[in-house]
């Protein structure tokens, strides 16, 4: 049976075909780490996402925050549940397996929160909403750890109009190359 194609699934499409078109992505990549450090030296634990593909690029991010923090990454099964795990200080970061799960890294679990979560997005609005990519693993994970700062890092070509969902949790900050938005509470 083939799936109904939704609003939401089709502006997921054309997210993802925006997000690749990206200009300048190591100058707007390098911006959002300058702006997500100084923010994160309130905290002393990150949980932050492995990027792939066209993702806003974590791996420096995770690199340099590893030699000051405690760095949780993503582990999803293919149930789409979500765990955080210690990121083994040798892991290489490029070495993920088809769901993004660094492969060294399913070892240690950590059931606490993080301080800081950083969340990856394909799309954003003005009130720190994001659209994912649909399977809702961080919206289950964050119904379990819904303390912590919630930070969405993003392309300002991102930004657009959707309908949310009550599973939707909101993001505390998204920031971007230009700017940094945050949510009123």
């Amino acid at each position: 049976m083939r799936a109904i194609p939704t609003k939401k699934n089709l502006l997921r499409k054309e997210l993802l075909k925006i997000r690749a078109s990206v200009a300048e992505r190591d100058e707007k990549n390098a911006l959002i780490a300058e702006k997500l450090f100084v923010l994160a030296k309130n905290f002393k634990s990150v949980f932050i996402y492995v990027s792939m593909n066209s993702e806003v690029d974590t791996h420096g991010i995770i690199t340099n925050l590893a030699s000051e923090k405690e760095v949780f990454v993503p582990y999803t099964y293919a149930n789409g549940i979500m765990r955080a795990a210690r990121l083994p200080s040798a892991a290489d970061l490029k070495a993920t397996d088809r769901f993004g799960n660094v492969l060294s890294s399913s070892e240690h679990f950590f059931d606490g929160q993080a301080e800081l979560n950083v969340v990856p997005l394909l799309g954003f609005d003005c009130e720190c909403y994001r659209i994912g990519y649909g399977a809702g693993c961080y919206d289950r994970y964050f119904e379990k750890h819904s303390g912590g700062l919630k930070a969405g890092l993003a392309f300002e070509e991102q930004l657009c109009e959707f309908a949310r969902v009550d599973t939707d949790f909101p993001m505390d900050i998204i920031i971007t190359p230009a700017r940094v938005i945050r949510r009123i509470k």
